[in-house]
């Protein structure tokens, strides 16, 4: 019985018109089933190419939009790292400069320094002192890109700088140092040692060494300078010292000594007023007493004396 349903053909009639013959056609029932099975395969295959043609389309397309996002991404990064590549070239131009500035400056320090040393007498600094300075900022030239091997030796040489001038600054800590302990030595001798005039008057009468007495008109040594001056003019002390003695006498009138180092010491005579006291320690430039003409005196001056290891010697040294 399966054999006969097997078996079994679908007859086709086609009819051309009245006419015509009728054709007919015999067809197995078998062979429609493959022709179906195979049409359902060949549907199902297209299907499936679609499906893959589609899918490799989005996935495609998804691929170009990433592309395009990550070139998108990359062109800024390397605009972005060109911007910081500039930058940092700019920014080590300035350095370069700023270095060649402060080369300048130290020298100058330098220059300062030796000028200090001329003052207090101390030794020049060996090193050398030229100083580079800018006159103005004008500036122009061609517009040429600059090269990474300009870059590179830019470098170098800045580091070079920078590097000389780390031992130029320690080497110029050491002389500086040893430049302020000689002027603070300077400054203490200057303030030791007598070197300003005792009063404000320059009109000297008298000087020292031989002269003619005022009184008898004959031959003496003076041994000190005569300072006309106004009546109570004030009298300043000449370097720090202490008051070693005050007092009055008919010869030198009201008058002060003060003791120096050294082996110094100053006398002021013919004063009006005495204004310190024996033992008192005084300052450069402090009034001591007013100028008058008491003792052996023709009129209002100072008599200043200045006295080394106990022997008068010649004031004009010790005045500037």
């Amino acid at each position: 019985m399966k054999v006969k349903r097997i078996n079994k053909r679908f007859t086709f009639v086609i009819i051309p018109d009245a006419n015509s013959a009728v054709r007919r056609f015999e067809v197995p029932k078998a062979l429609l089933y493959c022709a179906g099975a195979g049409l359902i395969a060949l549907l199902s295959v297209t299907l499936v190419l679609y499906v893959n043609h589609a899918r490799t389309s989005w996935v495609t397309a998804d691929l170009q939009s990433r592309i395009v996002s990550q070139e998108a991404v990359y062109s800024t990064t390397v605009q972005e790292k060109n911007d910081t590549i500039e930058q940092l070239q700019n920014e080590l131009i300035q350095l370069s400069q700023q270095t060649v500035e402060m080369k300048g400056r130290i020298d100058d320090i330098r220059k300062l320094e030796d000028e200090v040393r001329t003052i207090t007498g101390a030794a020049k600094s060996t090193a050398s002192a030229a100083s580079s300075s800018v006159d103005s900022n004008a500036m122009g030239g061609s517009n040429r890109p600059v090269t990474d091997e300009e870059i590179k030796t830019l470098l170098e040489q800045t580091k070079q700088h920078l590097s000389s001038m780390n031992q130029e600054v320690a080497e110029l800590q050491g002389s500086i140092t040893d430049t302020k302990a000689k002027a603070v030595q300077a400054q203490e001798l200057l303030r030791i040692t007598p070197n300003i005039w005792p009063v404000d008057s320059r009109n000297i009468t008298s000087g020292f060494g031989i002269r003619k007495d005022p009184f008898t008109y004959r031959p003496s040594f003076h041994s000190g300078y005569d300072i006309a001056a106004p009546m109570n003019t004030p009298v300043r002390v000449t370097a720090d010292g202490i008051v070693s003695s005050t007092g009055s006498d008919s010869s030198h009138g009201n008058n002060i000594v003060v003791t120096h180092s050294k082996g110094l010491q100053t006398w002021y005579m013919h004063l009006n007023k005495i204004n310190v006291k024996q033992g008192e320690r005084v300052q450069k430039g402090d009034v001591i007493g007013l100028v008058g003409s008491t003792g052996r005196s023709t009129g209002a001056h100072l008599h200043y004396e200045v006295l080394k290891n106990g022997q008068s010697t010649d004031p004009k040294p010790y005045l500037n």
